[in-house]
């Protein structure tokens, strides 16, 4: 329940998909009918099947600013999918991230790209070997 709640408390408020369930719904739901989420995803995670709309997206272009209309390479494009799909794929990215750096397959020196980390880190740590290797 803690992984799951905490997936919910990462989510951003973003436009739902095809349910029409919204991460803020989610988030205002009951202990009871969270554990019964639970334990959706736990029977997916265990039976390896979901549902099929998971696998299905709302596309929808968004013209690129001071771009002419006419042209379909001008427009972006943003997928609306699931949120209850989005919620378990974070949880699940969420533990094999901590299971891979524990078992030490994921080096600790990249930063892009991971939680807590930034390139900032990096920058400081050339600095100071910089300043340490210059004596």
């Amino acid at each position: 329940m803690f992984e799951f709640q905490k997936a919910l408390s990462l989510a951003h408020d973003t436009s739902p998909g095809r349910d029409g369930i919204t991460s803020n719904m989610l988030r205002h739901l009951n202990t009871t009918s969270l554990s019964h989420l639970l334990f959706l995803f736990n029977k997916i995670c265990t039976g390896q099947k979901y549902h099929s709309e998971w696998h299905e997206a709302i596309v929808i272009p968004i013209l690129n600013p001071d771009k002419e209309s006419y042209n379909p390479l001008n427009y972006r494009r943003i997928a609306l999918t699931c949120c209850l799909c989005k919620t378990l794929e974070r949880m699940v990215n969420s533990r094999l991230v901590f299971e891979l750096e524990k078992r030490g397959c994921i080096s600790p020196l990249p930063s892009g790209f991971r939680r807590g980390r930034s390139t900032f880190d990096n920058l400081i740590l050339l600095e100071t070997c910089l300043y340490i290797f210059s004596y």
